[in-house]
């Protein structure tokens, strides 16, 4: 049955729609912490356990790949059902699965393909909560405001970025991994229990025809990204950007144990030197909402952080300091990056196609990150870490610094303005 969406700037005032933001993401926050600790403790856990690139990528792959291949369908459900339940569903499920890996992990069952099957379930979730919390934002903030609150949420996932991998090292040198990961489990809880909270104006839902329907509207989904050309072009870029990316990101724990010899301690800082420059290029693109020329924000930091990657790999083996201040400022990169695209996006889609339209979008982008990974695995293999990094920099500052010329992308900046 259709509802009547309730406006984030309606009766209820500004202060209202911030409290209830406050409240989601307080509980978000403690959620992106542990996540950010798990994910650290499991990756370099097959790290020093496997000391492989190809299993490192395997395992990136299946915290990747169902996400990118699900969103689309958790996009449906967004706009089926009430987005705050599919969030609190997908948040939940998120926790039992870390729970389950953390008593495997404490009855010593620690076997590669567990955790493989393990992190893959994860991304399931993340496949309905991803779609579903990007397209209840604009129920809750007035669209002037989406920018900040954007940027605010990439500046609580840098957050986590700095103290998930350093907690994450302390309780695996002290407690082990299950620490982690209960602590992860914990803190999905209290994410469910924050969102419970929080009031969400309802949304225009779909008339629920059964399954047959979920082919029409996933093309309806795919029309809405697709035939618009700004959005489309954003994707690709987007596309391209992760597809480079992503994989240096699940390669740098090899990158600092292989390459400097350094321990777990020396990968946590490196990732805390990314998560500090997330922080910074956030508060960054807070300070830049106001800006007209919101594409060029994406593509100028897009090619910034290009240049810093491509740095990363002409260091020599002595240069694990200048690794980590490259990290942090490819870090700030990102964090410009982001909070641009998301607005962009969602002024440009119904309200009512949002959840559909984010989940196709996402998973464009989310399965760039799996091919980039399945090439990154055997190809640094064989060329050596830091020449994949060599190679992944300099196409990233390249397709940044091309796609300043799209005819596409430069309307969708007129239109932003």
């Amino acid at each position: 049955m259709d509802e009547k969406r309730t406006s984030a700037s309606g009766s209820s005032g500004m202060s209202g729609w911030k409290r209830r933001a406050m409240t989601i993401w307080t509980g978000q926050a403690l959620s992106y912490v542990s996540t950010q600790t798990a994910t650290f403790v499991v990756m370099w856990h097959v790290t020093t356990s496997t000391g492989s690139a190809a299993a490192l990528s395997l395992a990136g792959l299946a915290g990747l790949l169902p996400a990118a291949l699900l969103s689309p369908i958790g996009g449906v459900v967004a706009d089926r059902y009430s987005r705050k339940a599919v969030v609190l569903i997908a948040d939940g499920g998120a926790g039992l699965v870390s729970l389950a890996m953390a008593l495997a992990f404490a009855g010593g069952v620690t076997a590669l393909p567990l955790v493989i099957a393990l992190l893959a379930m994860k991304a399931t979730a993340t496949a309905f909560h991803g779609p579903a919390l990007s397209a209840m934002m604009p129920q809750i903030v007035p669209e002037r405001h989406l920018m900040g609150i954007n940027a605010l949420d990439q500046m609580l996932i840098s957050g986590s970025a700095i103290a998930g991998p350093v907690l994450g090292a302390l309780l695996y040198s002290t407690l082990g991994i299950s620490a982690a990961l209960f602590l992860d489990a914990a803190c999905a809880a209290l994410a469910c229990f924050y969102l419970a909270s929080a009031r969400i104006p309802s949304h225009a839902r779909l008339q629920i025809a059964g399954l047959a329907s979920v082919r029409m509207e996933l093309r309806e989904g795919i029309a809405c990204v697709w035939h618009d050309r700004g959005v489309r072009m954003l994707m690709l870029v987007e596309m391209a950007g992760m597809a480079l990316l992503m994989p240096l990101g699940s390669l740098e724990p090899l990158m600092v144990y292989s390459r400097f010899g350094g321990d777990s301690w020396a990968a946590s800082f490196v990732e805390a030197a990314f998560g500090t420059g997330l922080l910074l290029g956030s508060g960054i693109a807070m300070a830049l909402t106001g800006v007209r020329r919101k594409v060029s924000i994406v593509l100028g930091s897009g090619a910034a952080m290009g240049a810093a990657l491509l740095s990363c790999g002409l260091l020599p083996q002595n240069g694990y300091a200048a690794f980590v201040i490259l990290f942090g400022l490819a870090g700030a990169g990102m964090g410009v990056y982001a909070a641009p695209v998301m607005p962009l996006v969602q002024r440009r889609i119904p309200e009512s196609h949002l959840g559909r339209a984010m989940g196709v979008y996402s998973s464009g982008v989310l399965l760039a990150s799996p091919v980039g990974l399945a090439l990154a695995g055997p190809a640094a293999a064989t060329v050596g870490i830091a020449p994949w990094f060599m190679v992944c920099g300099s196409l990233m500052l390249a397709v940044h610094l091309v796609a300043f010329a799209s005819g596409g992308l430069r309307a969708l900046d007129r239109e932003a303005s």
